[in-house]
């Protein structure tokens, strides 16, 4: 199976963009999850947003790793180094791939640690 690369810009701050984002999700009227999903991603993007879709096997670099999790591409190398985010070094290369689902788990490995860490202090304050 071939793989497709697929690259599609909107541009939210188009008036037509927000527009059709909003028309369509407003036609979206199930609750299953793919329903749900989409329609969040489309109120996103008519509200403004700039949304990114990936596939879970796409690979990114370092930097694009750092841009998901939300922390500087210092501490993604650090995170390879320390063997908490998977890579794979390019051929004849120092430079890294990491794949989109293994930044995405560690992504929500994170924000269940830090939402523990809150629930802990806040049983803690009271």
């Amino acid at each position: 199976m071939a793989a497709h690369a697929l690259s599609t810009t909107l541009d939210p701050t188009d008036p037509a963009v927000r527009s059709d984002a909003k028309s369509l999700a407003d036609r979206l009227v199930g609750n299953t999850p793919v329903e749900a999903a989409v329609r969040a991603m489309l109120d996103d993007v008519a509200h403004g947003a700039r949304v990114v879709v990936l596939r879970a096997e796409d690979e990114v670099t370092p930097a694009e790793a750092a841009e998901i999790l939300g922390v500087t591409r210092q501490f993604v190398d650090r995170l390879c180094e320390d063997g908490v985010l998977a890579f794979r070094r390019l051929p004849g290369s120092r430079h890294r791939r990491i794949r989109v689902q293994d930044a995405v788990d560690v992504a929500t490995e994170r924000s269940r640690r830090r939402a523990g860490a809150e629930a802990i202090r806040a049983a803690l304050a009271e």
